[in-house]
């Protein structure tokens, strides 16, 4: 396609959202950013900051699951029980039928509704909430794992509420070995799910040390995941991971939408001691040769300005995998990242057959730089789902709160089109998925236990634990 057409298919996409932008008042790009940033802060334990931003967000999209789950979990943990349990209800309640993460989502209020009871010493109340969301869960090891964990931590707290005292010795609940043996099989089957679950593996070995037992896993197979050979692909290999993460091979037509941006040049990957933009290419050279035979492939970059034609734009099936090989091969950097006024157009490179898997593999590092109709990418994100396309975006940035507007934006396009993001951890060489939800977040770890001779010394199966001991979180 030569470039000529790319005006007119610029001029009718800003037509359309002049036309319907004045239907969507909602801004939608806010909610993700403030949601972000309150992932951020909880993931540094910072609670409070962490729930006035998952407020904002969730006032401003009610209905996202995600965001009335992490404003339920920081309020109840902030000691408002009833009303954190009614948001995590609601969400529950309006998930639609026809979601394809239902299962999981129902899970997951499960789960974060425990969590709430258990920050509220309702231990009970959290282990049967727990229980419920584990046994519907769908397939996912990582996620059982720290489901059971979490129920392991829960059996160990659920002693009443009444602390015992005794002699000059401050408050304190007691713990039988029974309880010990119970939470035990719940840490070993976290582990055999994930070897690599930090918490779990501190808290089965707390058990290990506590109750005299030997370790079932060998210390190879409680090496932390970030130090597993699986999780460290080289760059001989990365490709590999990337192409199953974003699970590429099952789209038909699959257009590369890439960041050429002169930023792609001026960062380094430093594990790599190369430039993003360099990375870039060979990794996504790499992953092309890796996909199965038959796919439909698009070309289109992101560059130069937010009015001037793109650098290459051609359409899925107009272009073959030796020569699409050859373009990522030759590029050259251009100018800065007007994402959006590219990503209007790009609907127009699919075929307009309903039975094909069409996906836009986003290359980049940076925000969008351009207004469009007043529009932005989060709100454009609904049309590309409502056409059929999911987006999938590979990103060299790192995940602190200086990136907030570029992962709120990677987050809404992917989240809204049912695709998957996944970053290059540039100290390590490492290719992470980016979630949506606070699990990894909520790792639960065993406080201190003591042998207790509260009943005599003849008794050795009791052990103390402080009430205000509530363990810590990963």
């Amino acid at each position: 396609m030569s470039k000529h057409p790319w005006s007119s298919l610029l001029v009718v996409a800003l037509l359309w959202l002049s036309l319907t932008s004045i239907h969507l008042p909602v801004n939608r790009k806010a909610a993700y950013s403030f949601h972000y940033k309150g992932s951020i802060s909880y993931a540094e334990g910072q609670v409070k900051k962490a729930d006035q931003y998952f407020k904002r967000a969730y006032n401003i999209l009610p209905e996202n699951f995600y965001f009335a789950v992490s404003y339920g979990l920081t309020h109840g943990q902030r000691g408002n029980l009833s009303e954190a349990l009614e948001v995590i209800s609601k969400a529950r309640r309006v998930i639609p039928f026809d979601d394809p993460e239902v299962k999981r989502k129902q899970a997951l209020s499960n789960f974060f509704s425990g969590l709430v009871y258990a920050y509220n010493h309702d231990f009970d109340k959290a282990f049967r909430e727990v229980s419920l969301g584990l046994y519907n869960l769908p397939n996912d090891s990582t996620a059982a794992s720290i489901f059971e964990n979490t129920l392991g931590y829960l059996r160990v707290q659920n002693q009443a509420r009444n602390s015992h005292r005794r002699g000059d010795m401050p408050a304190h609940f007691h713990v039988h070995e029974r309880d010990l043996d119970a939470a035990f099989q719940h840490f070993e089957s976290a582990l055999a799910l994930d070897p690599g679950n930090p918490a779990a593996r501190a808290n089965y070995q707390v058990l290990c040390d506590t109750l005299g037992r030997s370790p079932k896993f060998a210390t190879s197979e409680l090496t932390p995941i970030q130090d597993r050979k699986e999780y460290q692909p080289t760059f001989l290999d990365m490709h590999i991971r990337l192409i199953n993460e974003l699970e590429l091979p099952d789209f038909d037509e699959i257009l590369f939408l890439v960041d050429i941006s002169g930023s792609m040049v001026q960062e380094q990957v430093i594990c790599m001691n190369a430039n993003r933009f360099d990375v870039m290419k060979e990794l996504a050279r790499k992953a092309l040769k890796a996909f199965p035979e038959g796919k439909q492939y698009g070309f289109a970059t992101i560059g130069g300005t937010c009015n001037s034609e793109p650098d290459f734009w051609r359409p899925t099936g107009s272009i073959e995998r030796d020569e699409l090989d050859t373009r990522f091969r030759f590029l050259i950097p251009d100018g800065t990242t007007p994402l959006l006024s590219r990503l209007v157009a790009t609907p127009e490179l699919f075929s307009d057959s309903s039975q094909q898997q069409k996906t836009i593999f986003l290359i980049s590092d940076g925000a969008n730089t351009c207004r469009v109709g007043g529009v932005d990418v989060c709100q454009f994100a609904e049309e590309l789902s409502d056409q059929g396309i999911t987006v999938n975006v590979l990103t060299f940035l790192s995940t602190t709160i200086n990136n907030t507007n570029a992962f709120a934006e990677y987050i809404c396009l992917a989240e809204s089109t049912g695709g998957n993001i996944i970053y290059m951890d540039n100290y390590h060489c490492r290719l992470e998925p980016l979630s949506f939800d606070l699990l990894a977040s909520c790792q639960l770890r065993l406080p201190e236990l003591t042998q207790s001779s509260c009943w005599g010394d003849h008794i050795e199966t009791l052990w103390n634990i402080s009430p205000s001991g509530s363990g810590g979180m990963e």
